[in-house]
């Protein structure tokens, strides 16, 4: 029993907060383009920082946090990051600043120069040159950003600035003309850069504060180039936000649409002298890669992580939550990045010493999910005027398919054919449930016939895009057939909503249809799924299917140490004396899990009065029954003697999942979500009750005894009011109340349990 009700909650675990399964399909990926070495897609980022004399001195710092927060936030190892101030020509110096030339983020250190070198950046004096050309900003971003295409990484710009054009004092553009000569001449070069980063694939994103030519800033946004990397990402756009404070907030949601990196809730929290606050972030499922970013504006406040399962994590280096290394630690802004973070409710300890002036403190979380899009064609090899079945899944590092619909929410999922004379024809994929796809699973399907003109090799794109998400395209280039193969298959498989335990079977079945004349033998194999090793009897693998139709079942036999959890594979149709000819291929999603636990004990009910022995019996039956559930409860959590009250949930219930928020002084208890990992879950025996927590520790305890179990945070459990009148009725070896304290209405009564 103890086993069943383990292997519930673990699937509960990891089917609401996970979605994500450990197997992957193991097949010749070299058929269909495939390649498991996933990495993100790298960024080419060069950001322009207005320097002009117009510039306050609190906005100028504003601009330079918000160059390091971007610049350190780049989540790939193979990203190049250039930050350049720029203010105008007067004869005496050049209008552009270098602050920080054009470098590859491979590592901790040159995320920390980025911290280090825009310090650079500074508000020009007027013998410096202190106008605001914009031309040469963008011609010193577009010398970094020529080669290359978008296919192989974004390549963006993020104009900051707070003027319009003014080249009045540059005789770069024209020694004997008029300021508005120049300017004139300056908007010509702007117009043609950027027609150029339109060609070349460079977006421009403008952010503009205080006195700004909006026209200006739309026009170079529209003027660069207008990629997207999904249907529902905004193309590059300009940003007037009303002061300096909030360039860091409108820049990141631009890196977000740019970069197509997910971005959390940002948060600004103040931060007294001398005081500490606990800041939660939340890293989800699909992040192979996460930044937290910390812009604290002051280098003398320390910043701790705490993962998940509330311990804390080092600032370089590896434990089971992740892979860290931190940046701009002694900066205003730091920001800590994780490869394969342990997904959930993170928090960010801040801590400001004394004589740190009172302020306010932004934090986020930026990531993405290195991903290979995985493409499945049935027949592998079609027939000219043959209908094919496409199927498309997103697979993150590791080979771990995405099959929980909601974390795949807002990306889009395309697939196209193309060959030589042939014109470019979109695939429509859905996950819907509805023919040609099989369930909602997170496998997206499409169907599309052959066109009579193709007369050699096609291609199959499959492409998925959309925020939070680097995925690799998926090719598969196939030769078509002159003719339909004389072996037709199709496979009916379990789907998602199917459950299997460990060590059982699921039958399926396939429709072979001979056109060979002739008997033929087949053979039915199952192409696991990582850890799940699934297999076909050899008494059902093998037949030999006569000339026209023929339908069989076969088993699919789960090994006893298969993992729990959802797992898919595919299911192929060959050739019985060559493996390698693949009639039919098909994928399968299925959740591996343990039978439910049964229900409680129901109440005998009794007709009529039977007697004293009767009643007792009853009596001794209802007593047991209530000794498990969890019914009429009182959850308090206490925390500097400050206390909140939660009632368990009015159902015969053997578990109550709680969470505790200690955001505010008063702690805050709630009922937890499914799946929520950091919930405390409670349940009740003859011999008391036992407290499990988030971080995996267990603790036996008796109605309203205290137990610790956090810094400051202390859990007692007690009957409520109307409980204790129930089972003063039902047990008359309950005992009277011994005292009373105060609940959340009135007086709370205090017991010992009746039935211990």
């Amino acid at each position: 029993m103890i086993r069943i009700f383990a292997a519930a909650f673990l699937l509960t675990l990891l089917g609401h907060s996970g979605g994500v399964v450990s197997a992957v399909a193991e097949r010749d990926m070299t058929a269909v383009g495939q390649n498991q070495d996933i990495d993100l897609k790298p960024a080419k980022i060069v950001i322009l920082v207005d320097e002009s004399g117009s510039i306050s001195q609190p906005d100028m710092d504003r601009e330079r946090d918000a160059a390091s927060l971007i610049g350190q936030s780049e989540l790939s190892t193979k990203s190049t990051v250039s930050v350049v101030g720029f203010a105008s020509d007067n004869g005496t110096r050049s209008p552009v600043d270098v602050v920080c030339p054009p470098l590859v983020l491979s590592g901790p250190a040159e995320r920390d120069h980025i911290a280090q070198c825009v310090s650079g950046l500074r508000k020009r004096t007027r013998p410096e040159g202190d106008g605001t050309d914009h031309a040469e900003a963008l011609q010193q971003a577009m010398s970094y950003l020529r080669d290359g295409s978008p296919a192989d990484g974004p390549k963006l710009i993020f104009l900051l600035t707070d003027g319009v054009l003014d080249v009045t004092d540059s005789p770069r553009y024209g020694a004997n003309k008029t300021g508005d000569q120049r300017n004139d001449a300056a908007r010509e070069v702007i117009r043609q850069t950027l027609t150029q980063a339109r060609d070349a694939g460079v977006q421009v994103w403008p952010l503009g504060f205080g006195k700004v030519d909006t026209n200006a800033l739309n026009g170079f946004a529209e003027g660069g180039y207008r990629g997207s990397c999904g249907p529902n990402v905004p193309q590059p756009r300009a940003t007037v936000v009303s002061s300096s404070a909030d360039v860091a907030d409108a820049l990141l949601r631009a890196f977000s649409s740019g970069r197509c990196a997910g971005v959390g809730p940002i948060q600004n929290t103040p931060v007294g002298s001398g005081a500490s606050v606990e800041i939660p972030v939340t890293i989800p499922v699909i992040a192979t890669d996460g930044s937290i970013i910390v812009a604290k504006h002051d280098g003398r406040i320390g910043v701790d992580y705490v993962d998940p399962q509330g311990k804390s994590v080092p600032k370089s280096g590896e434990t089971g939550s992740g892979k860290f290394e931190v940046s701009g630690e002694n900066s205003p802004v730091e920001v800590l990045h994780i490869v394969d973070p342990v997904p959930g409710q993170w928090k960010v300890r801040v801590s400001s010493g004394q004589g740190v002036p009172a302020q306010n403190v932004l934090t986020t979380v930026t990531w993405l999910g290195a991903a290979q899009a995985l493409l499945l064609l049935d027949p592998p090899a079609p027939a000219v005027g043959q209908p094919v079945t496409v199927s498309l899944q997103v697979v993150l590092r590791g080979g771990k398919p995405v099959t929980q619909p909601d974390l795949l929410r807002g990306l889009a999922f395309s697939a196209e054919l193309s060959g030589k004379d042939l014109p470019v024809q979109p695939i429509a994929m859905l996950d819907n449930g509805q023919d040609p796809d099989t369930a909602v699973d997170g496998t997206f399907t499409g169907r599309l016939t052959i066109p009579q003109e193709v007369t050699d090799e096609i291609t199959f794109k499959g492409t998925v895009s959309g925020l939070g998400i680097s995925a690799a395209d998926a090719l598969a280039t196939v030769r078509v057939a002159p003719e339909v193969p004389p072996i037709l298959a199709a496979a009916t498989l379990p789907t998602i909503s199917t459950r299997v335990a460990p060590g059982e079977t699921v039958r399926a079945s396939v429709a072979v249809t001979n056109n060979t004349g002739q008997r033929h033998k087949v053979r039915v194999q199952v192409r696991g799924a990582g850890d799940a090793a699934i297999t076909v009897p050899a008494d059902d693998a093998v037949r030999e299917v006569d000339p026209g139709r023929t339908t069989f079942e076969f088993r699919m036999v789960f090994a006893a140490n298969t993992p729990e959890g959802v797992t898919t594979g595919v299911v192929q149709v060959v050739d019985g004396d060559d493996a390698g000819t693949v009639f039919h291929e098909k994928p399968f999603t299925v959740e591996v899990a343990y039978p439910p636990p049964p229900p409680p004990i129901l109440q005998w009910v009794l007709g009529t009065v039977a007697g004293i022995a009767v009643v007792a019996l009853a009596l001794w039956l209802v007593a047991r029954r209530r000794s498990q559930e969890v019914e009429g409860l009182m959850v308090q959590a206490v925390r500097n003697g400050q206390r909140a009250y939660l009632h368990t949930e009015a159902r015969k219930a053997k578990q109550f999942r709680f969470t505790v928020t200690m955001h505010t002084l008063v702690p805050a208890l709630d009922v937890a979500q499914p799946g929520d990992p950091t919930a405390f879950t409670l349940t009740r025996s003859r011999a008391g009750l036992t407290l499990l927590t988030p971080y995996g520790e267990r603790h036996s305890m008796q109605l309203d005894q205290s137990v610790e179990v956090g810094e400051d945070l202390s859990i007692t459990v007690s009957l409520d009011e109307l409980r204790r009148n129930q089972e003063a009725q039902t047990d008359h070896y309950a005992t009277q109340p011994v005292e009373e304290e105060p609940g959340p209405s009135g007086p709370q009564p205090t017991a010992r349990d009746p039935y211990l």
